[in-house]
């Protein structure tokens, strides 16, 4: 495992080395992002869900992401009711908004190859809700857009995510034990085999390591309760969650200290934000963070 994660530090480093040289410009990350959500991560997803046996009690990943996103948010606006709305909104969007398709799926997939993603993939459906829900409501409230809460325009955004919707036309078709048969998802699994690559590239050719002085001291609060409120769920989680099934809990462990999702940014860009180095520094911090989070968690509990 540790050649594994050798082998992903080196594709990031080689994504942020490309930048650096002028190789990929801001353009071709934009091209490479829609290829691994909409095209290799879909392919993983089909290949992964295709036999797979589900449970009940993996229902309760989706349920316990949404739990967590709303409570999240909650939190971190009454921890920074101090400062004014276009400071509480970027938190409000940051809070909760994970980073599990670029980030988490390719490592997951290499710490456990028969079911990682089967977990993590359905706790991302709820994970989908927080961020293009729950995340964009808080977006456009505290910048007092006109509307409120627009369930059709939640609905939609949902619909346009590719690979939820991956997800739930493979989950619908195991329910009713209906399967792909071998050539599509051989086909599918050489589409697949590329998601690691492009992810771990694209991460970093999005990675920027230039500190903003001015919003320092604001983004470490804000890191601070990202990973602080994440080790308490995930404690929390381990003790008293009553469910036998160890890989909900190791899921739900590992997946409230993953990064800021990418459509933080997005969200603070479509509505004009003034704080975009915030997000910036913490999305790219976040990574760093969530990497060695992940190695030390697979060397200590995992191995191999």
């Amino acid at each position: 495992m540790t050649a594994k994660f050798l082998t992903i530090l080196l594709l990031i480093a080689i994504g942020y080395i490309l930048k650096r040289l002028g190789f990929i410009s801001g353009k071709d990350s934009r091209v490479i992002s829609t290829l691994v959500l909409n095209l290799t991560l879909p392919a993983v997803v089909i290949v992964n869900l295709n036999d797979v046996v589900l449970t009940p009690s993996l229902s309760i990943l989706p349920v316990m992401m949404v739990v967590y996103g709303i409570i999240a948010k909650i939190l971190i606006v009454m921890m920074f009711l101090k400062y004014n709305n276009e400071i509480r909104g970027t938190v409000a969007i940051m809070m909760g908004s994970l980073n599990i398709g670029i980030f988490a799926y390719p490592l997951v997939q290499q710490i456990w190859p028969d079911k990682g993603l089967i977990y993590f993939g359905m706790a991302d459906i709820g994970g989908a809700i927080v961020m293009f829900g729950m995340t964009y409501f808080a977006a456009s409230y505290f910048k007092n857009v006109s509307g409120g809460l627009d369930p059709k325009r939640m609905v939609m955004n949902l619909i346009k995510s590719v690979p939820l919707m991956t997800y739930v036309v493979m989950l619908c078709l195991n329910l009713v034990h209906i399967h792909l048969p071998d050539p599509v998802i051989q086909f599918f699994d050489v589409i697949g085999a590329a998601n690691l690559p492009l992810s771990m590239i694209l991460l970093g050719v999005l990675m920027d390591f230039k500190i903003d002085r001015r919003f320092l001291p604001l983004t470490l609060k804000y890191l601070g309760v990202h990973y602080g409120f994440g080790f308490l769920c995930g404690t929390l989680v381990y003790f008293f969650l009553p469910v036998n099934d160890e890989m909900i809990k190791t899921t739900l462990q590992l997946i409230w200290l993953m990064p800021v999702g990418v459509a933080a940014l997005s969200y603070a860009m479509q509505f004009r934000y003034r704080t975009l180095p915030v997000i910036a520094m913490a999305s790219n911090i976040t990574i760093v963070i969530s990497i060695i989070i992940v190695y030390v968690y697979q060397a200590l509990f995992v191995g191999g």
